[in-house]
């Protein structure tokens, strides 16, 4: 009777949400109310799966820390649970080979595809492309009518469906959707808390307290060498130690790396780098630029020229950088106790905001047309699904590669209300044959992703967890998700945006260094971009938008 009850509230959410998707498509893409259930399954919910064993063949990157797949213990659980035999077609491991690989398997005819592709993220549009010529198969209707651990992530998550349904109005993946808070808020910058305390300094909270915390360090020797070799903040031109621009700027505007800086205001779209407040952002690391406060090697020197300089061996060097975390300082060197989280910077009038990057679903299991059990491999990601193989596809077996807490043992972030349920044994990014290294549909809630225990022995997670709540109350209150563009939408939107990243960034640095000047060279700046394309790119990112909602 539960199973029942579940089945058709999730039914009933599937057509509010999709207006009759939840039918099989027929080869002109329209949908039927056509559904046929496989005798050979036993009823959601209910395990094994299948009644008689069958086999299905799982394309997937052969990840080199998992030792091997087919007595891998999430495969095994996997088998047991579905009774099935599962045999493995294995891809490169790197993404972007795996996904070539893929689509030199589909412009040879598909006739090689296995049953089940998993963890090759390819994109929604490659996804549309591969759906309309056949060889990948809608669910809908197994979402409607064969789902069990799909319903409950549906019913927390009502808007999954939406991100997850093509323009067509199919879906035809089962997602990965982890959702992370400190990684949605990844965008951190660090500030060396010693030179704060040496110069009788506070944490700064605003712009202005933040350039006159930079001045001192630039000023007042706080390394005490009797040296002027100081840099009180330090970027690079990639990785997580370039995102100090996206930083300063969200004190102005909402800013999103991860939607292309696009962001609504009152549920209009707008391009954050065209408008006035951005301007004035870049006046502002104008300003530290030309008074020796940021580094002009930011825009010189990569990631790894960053890290070196931040490892200086005869002394702290930098006062602030960006980054997710400063981990590349070695747990044996005393100066990374000393890098603290400053939360993000505000204007006077209190306005600023976190970069923030909404945690999305990544299109992680799809069945191809080879597959002789659609229904039974369904569930195969159905299960995926789960909380319970969500866990172990990404910690390994419970009571041996990881343990219920003990009462006294506290999650990381129990000071936000969330409960230890994790404690992690064994250890992530060794080689090991428990799981299948997160590589898998799955659902991670909140809950679950601020579940694990604090070991005290990472003073980086430790502080993150500390001052996250500093980040989550400066998330902005609308923000973009996911844009799903049509075919057409879609190339439009990538020759135009391709375009405006070459433009924009080239011309913000030069901004910002002063080579050329922002009062007299910012109108013509706006004027190429719309050149360019920028308000075609809002419009049809509006449409996307639009739909969605």
């Amino acid at each position: 009777m539960k199973n029942f009850a579940r089945l058709t509230a999730a039914a009933m959410c599937a057509v509010m949400l999709l207006g009759g998707c939840g039918s099989k498509s027929t080869d002109n893409g329209k949908a039927t109310e056509e559904y046929v259930a496989d005798q050979n399954l036993n009823a959601p919910g209910e395990f094994p799966v299948c009644k008689e064993k069958v086999t299905i063949t799982v394309g997937i990157p052969k990840d080199p820390l998992v030792q091997d797949y087919d007595t891998n213990l999430y495969t095994k659980l996997l088998e047991e649970k579905m009774n099935c035999d599962i045999q493995f077609s294995y891809l490169p491991a790197s993404a972007a080979e795996a996904q070539q690989k893929l689509e030199l398997m589909v412009s040879a005819g598909g006739n090689d595809l296995p049953d089940v592709i998993v963890n090759v993220p390819i994109s929604d549009s490659t996804i549309s492309r591969y759906a309309s010529k056949g060889f990948i198969v809608p669910l809908n209707e197994y979402y409607d009518n064969s789902a069990y651990y799909l319903n409950d992530v549906c019913e927390k998550e009502p808007e999954l469906k939406k991100m997850i349904t093509m323009t067509d109005g199919n879906i035809y993946v089962v997602p990965r959707y982890l959702k992370i808070m400190q990684n949605e808020l990844g965008y951190r910058m660090w500030i060396y808390e010693p030179w704060l305390k040496k110069l009788g300094l506070e944490m700064p909270k605003t712009l202005d307290e933040f350039y006159n915390v930079l001045k001192a360090f630039k000023e007042q020797d706080p390394n005490g060498n009797g040296m002027a070799d100081e840099i009180p903040l330090l970027g690079a031109t990639n990785g997580g130690e370039s995102w100090f621009k996206d930083f300063i700027a969200a004190a102005y505007q909402p800013i999103d790396p991860q939607s292309k800086y696009l962001y609504p205001e009152n549920g209009k779209i707008k391009a954050a780098y065209i408008q006035p407040e951005y301007k004035e952002a870049i006046k502002y690391m104008n300003k530290l630029c030309s008074e020796g406060l940021l580094s002009p090697s930011s825009f010189t020197g990569d990631a790894a020229q960053c890290k070196q300089t931040v490892q200086n061996p005869n002394g702290v060097q930098v006062g602030a950088f960006t980054s997710m975390a400063p981990t590349y300082l070695s747990s044996s060197d005393e100066r990374k106790e000393g890098y603290k989280i400053l939360p993000p910077l505000t204007q006077e009038d209190g306005t600023g905001y976190s970069v923030y990057a909404a945690s999305i679903p990544v299109n992680a299991f799809y069945i191809t047309k080879n597959c002789k059990n659609p229904e039974a491999a369904f569930r195969m990601g159905d299960i995926m699904m789960s909380e319970e193989m969500t866990i172990h596809s990404r910690f390994g077996q419970k009571g041996t590669d990881w343990l219920e807490p003990t009462e006294s043992q506290k999650s990381m972030f129990d000071s936000m209300g969330y409960a230890a349920k994790i404690n992690p044994v064994l250890t992530w990014g060794a080689p090991q044959n428990s799981h299948w290294q997160n590589g898998a549909a799955g659902y991670r809630s909140y809950e679950l992703s601020f579940s694990t225990v604090d070991s005290g022995t990472n003073i980086f997670e430790t502080e993150i967890a500390n001052k996250l709540q500093t980040y989550m109350d400066r998330i902005p209150k609308e923000y973009i998700t996911k844009l799903i563009y049509t075919e057409d939408e879609i190339d439009t939107v990538n020759e135009i945006q391709q375009n405006i990243d070459a433009y924009k960034t080239d011309n913000i640095t030069r901004f910002i260094i002063g080579d050329l000047d922002i009062e007299s060279g910012w109108d013509s700046y706006v004027d190429e971009l719309k050149k360019i394309g920028v308000d075609e790119l809002v419009k049809i990112s509006q449409d996307a938008y639009d739909r969605l909602k």
